[in-house]
C-alpha cells in the first residue's frame, strides 16, 4: 500500500489493477471485476473481492443492472466453493468513515470457519470508526 500512496494511483482502476494486484482477475462482467483478495483478512477461508470496473467511490453512483451482475457473481461464487455462509461487506465514499484503503468501489465477499465452541475467534471486518461517547 505504501508504493500505492507514493504513486498517487488508484491501484482498483483498470489501468493499474494488473500491477498493483497480484491475484489474477477470475471474471470480468460488464460492471465488475471478480478476484481473490491480496490480503485477505486475518483467519478468513475465502475472501473475494468484486471491483466496480470504472472508477467511482459511492454505492449511490451504480445502477441498478450492477447490482444484478453483482448478486450473479456473488451466487457463482457461493455455488462454485459450497459457500455455507459468509458475508458481503461494501464500503463507500470518504474513507474517513470507513476504515477502507482503498476508496475505489469494491465488494468484500468472505468466508470464515464453523464456529467450534470456546475455540476460534470471530473474524474482525473494518467498517467505520467508533464514536466516543
Amino acid at each position: 500500500m505504501g508504493k500505492i500512496m507514493v504513486a498517487g494511483v488508484c491501484p482498483f482502476c483498470p489501468k493499474y489493477l494488473k500491477k498493483y494486484h497480484d491475484h489474477p482477475i477470475e471474471k470480468i462482467g460488464k460492471f465488475w471485476a471478480v478476484t481473490k483478495n491480496d490480503y485477505p483478512y486475518k483467519g478468513s477461508k475465502l475472501h473475494y473481492l468484486f471491483i466496480y470496473k470504472r472508477h467511482i467511490e459511492n454505492i449511490s453512483q451504480i445502477s441498478p443492472l450492477s447490482l444484478v451482475e453483482l448478486t450473479n457473481q456473488i451466487r457463482a461464487l457461493i455455488k462454485k466453493h459450497k459457500i455455507p455462509g459468509g458475508a458481503l461487506v461494501m464500503r463507500f465514499g470518504d474513507s474517513d468513515y470507513t476504515s477502507a484503503s482503498v476508496t475505489h468501489l469494491h465488494a468484500h465477499l468472505i468466508s470464515g470457519g464453523k464456529i467450534q465452541k470456546n475455540k476460534n475467534e470471530e473474524l474482525n471486518v473494518p467498517v467505520g470508526y467508533k464514536l466516543k461517547k
